[in-house]
């Protein structure tokens, strides 16, 4: 089993050709490093994470080399409301992280790679939040589903949240809301910037 895939290899994998491999280690879109030759290298586990995450069938020789369940950022105030979401997403098969709103939640996305964040009970109108998440580089594109007070809902959906549900809500309806806005978004291409 192959641990490092070189460009063109990679290339072949992916089903691209080689200078579109390069462009999107140079965008940093696919991590690769440098050997003391100058040649670039791409990680196995990289590199099957890299499909994983754009929707890309799974070749033979990748499978195994990623955990490929989708993973949650939980954002909220420390508390039982954010542990009882990432129990509930948990016990759904979705990798759950919690995070307190602002830099933590930054940092935690870049360590993490979440498949789609979740606000609980966000202060205020969420808003604030919601627009912070959305300026932290690792979570523009990320999809939002929200879990907020009844007279919130309408703002957060106005604001872009891909869903959002008014509490109290129901065991297995915000899992399952999140597992439909992943799969939505990995069946959309997404655009060039």
């Amino acid at each position: 089993m192959r641990r490092f895939y070189t460009t063109f290899e990679a290339a072949h994998v992916l089903g691209v050709s080689l200078p579109t491999v390069v462009n999107w280690i140079k965008a940093r879109r696919l991590k690769a490093h440098r050997t003391p030759g100058g040649h670039r290298r791409i990680a196995r586990e990289e590199l099957a994470a890299f499909m994983s995450r754009h929707g890309m069938p799974m070749p033979d020789e990748l499978e195994g080399a990623v955990d490929t369940r989708r993973k949650a950022l939980v954002v909220g105030e420390a508390g039982s409301a954010v542990d009882h979401v990432v129990r509930q997403l948990q016990a759904a098969g979705i990798v759950a992280q919690p995070a307190i709103p602002g830099f933590s939640a930054g940092l935690a996305a870049a360590r993490f790679t979440p498949d789609v964040v979740v606000l609980v009970d966000p202060p205020g109108d969420g808003g604030e939040t919601f627009a912070g998440l959305r300026n932290d580089l690792a979570l523009a594109s990320v999809p939002v589903v929200a879990a907020a007070r009844a007279e919130h809902v309408q703002r957060l959906r106005a604001i872009g949240c891909a869903r959002v549900l008014a509490s109290p809500i129901p065991d297995g309806a915000l899992a399952e809301a999140a597992s439909e806005v992943v799969a939505t978004a990995a069946a959309t291409p997404r655009r060039r910037t």
